[in-house]
């Protein structure tokens, strides 16, 4: 990592532009009040490194908190999500979410919208819904469990809810926090299945203090994945956004891909860093201009096109994915959201529909493989979508008539014909009729060692 630059101290006692909302002085919270007795505090370690300046909480009420995705997303594979917090206090200099493009008012790391009503409005919610699913907690605008949670509390509330219907849930957080309810997500995990998400960019907390700068050190991070996945919960990382020239090399890569395989991490989904034109990118430059001013140039050039979607050179892009997704599989890591970790808690329709697009991500580098797909692919798609279009229109339709339209679908002598691929057909009938599950190392199919909660692969009850 490239040490930064001294810098002359600033006489400003205010917050300045692209600078963390952190002072300077130490001023820890008791580990009591961070993680209360019932909940292992005693041994918990402290979430955050540096104090937070006073916030500026907005409480605001919302009408609804769940957003529904008529598809699901196959990168964290989440059906619903929501968060019950806008603008992030973790004062992440690299954040997307400083963009203008999402509309947050205000210092982005100092005003932080409170959804302070979010558990009641979860708990009318989630009765309503028509089709199982899991529940991603997590954006790239706020973090749940970030520092006004401590004493906010709203993520056990809304925990609450979520266990009471048997929800499968995934949490994405650059936050130890969240140990403060690792009782209540292994109950969560228990009913309908659990995932921890850390996100997590380098093993250098020097560099992480001064990108991340009220996050939870990279150690504790750790420790909190450690902690999950010794309760039996799914645990991964999300290793996004790279940073060029900071994060990026295969020296950082490979440290990185060796801690998390020795914390035992279930898989890593990677991301390389967005600069959109506008404030995100000028905050990140300030970032660069006090700790790696050398660095500049070399950003200029990279991001230089000044694209709409903040992406780096296209070549740049494909050689950092290239390079990272290599260290994690020398690592023995898989870099997508395995199935076994999805299998069960969706409806089956929509587990075949994430598995295609997935498979994209797996032969990526088998040009005639994914010509062979894209039909197939793209014909389930199109079924699926009718299929949904008429469960949105008709209420007497349930997911269980939709699972077994495919269950016979898949059964019958037209599936391969229908489908395009016999290969494929037969692939996808192990899915659908034995259950089995598709192991990202092997590329094959196999049994799968647990079976999913009953509660959570029934697809025949009325209601969640």
């Amino acid at each position: 990592m490239r040490q930064p630059e001294p810098r002359a101290a600033s006489a400003s006692a205010g917050p300045q532009r692209g600078h963390p909302p952190c002072s300077g002085r130490r001023r820890h919270r008791s580990a009591e009040s961070l993680y209360p007795a019932g909940h292992g505090a005693k041994k918990q370690p402290q979430p955050y490194t540096a104090p937070v300046l006073p916030l500026r909480l907005h409480d605001r009420a919302v009408k609804t908190v769940l957003r529904k995705s008529r598809l699901v997303d196959p990168w964290f594979v989440g059906k619903y999500s929501f968060s019950p917090y806008q603008a992030c206090a973790h004062g992440c200099t690299y954040c997307d979410g400083r963009a203008e493009r999402y509309w947050v008012d205000g210092e982005f790391d100092r005003d932080i919208v409170v959804r302070r009503n979010a558990p009641e409005v979860l708990a009318r919610e989630v009765p309503k819904l028509r089709e199982r699913g899991i529940v991603f907690v997590g954006s790239g605008i706020s973090d749940a469990y970030q520092p006004p949670e401590a004493d906010g509390r709203l993520m056990p509330a809304c925990g609450r809810v979520l266990a009471e219907h048997r929800l499968p849930v995934t949490i994405l957080t650059k936050s130890s926090l969240i140990a403060r309810d690792l009782d209540l997500w292994s109950e969560v995990n228990a009913a309908a299945g659990f995932v921890l998400m850390e996100s997590l960019v380098t093993v250098d907390d020097g560099l992480r203090a001064i990108v991340e700068p009220c996050a939870s050190p990279v150690e504790v991070r750790l420790e909190t994945l450690r902690a999950f996945k010794a309760r039996g919960c799914g645990v991964g990382a999300a290793a996004m956004p790279l940073l060029p020239f900071l994060a990026d090399g295969d020296a950082e890569l490979d440290a990185l891909a060796r801690a998390l395989e020795q914390t035992g991490v279930d898989f890593v989904l990677v991301g390389g860093l967005t600069l959109r034109p506008g404030r995100q990118k000028a905050v990140f430059f300030d970032t660069l201009r006090r700790s790696f001013a050398d660095l500049l140039p070399r950003y200029e050039q990279l991001y230089g096109e000044d694209r709409p979607s903040g992406a780096p050179r296209r070549e740049y892009g494909e050689d950092v994915q290239n390079r990272a997704n290599a260290a994690f599989a020398r690592a023995g890591l898989v870099t997508v959201l395995p199935h076994r970790l999805y299998r069960g808690r969706l409806p089956v329709y929509d587990e075949v529909d994430v598995l295609l697009q997935q498979m994209r991500w797996h032969f990526a580098d088998h040009p005639d493989a994914l010509r062979r797909l894209e039909g197939p692919r793209r014909r389930y798609r199109e079924w699926l979508l009718s299929r949904k279009d008429t469960l949105a229109r008709r209420r007497s339709l349930r997911e269980a008539d939709v699972t077994a339209e495919l269950t016979a679908l898949a059964a019958s002598d037209e599936w391969a014909a229908w489908l395009g691929s016999d290969k494929l057909a037969a692939f996808l009938r192990e899915v659908i009729l034995d259950r089995r599950v598709f192991d990202e190392r092997t590329r094959r199919l196999r049994e799968s060692p647990v079976e999913p909660v009953a509660h959570a692969a029934d697809p025949s009850r009325d209601d969640i």
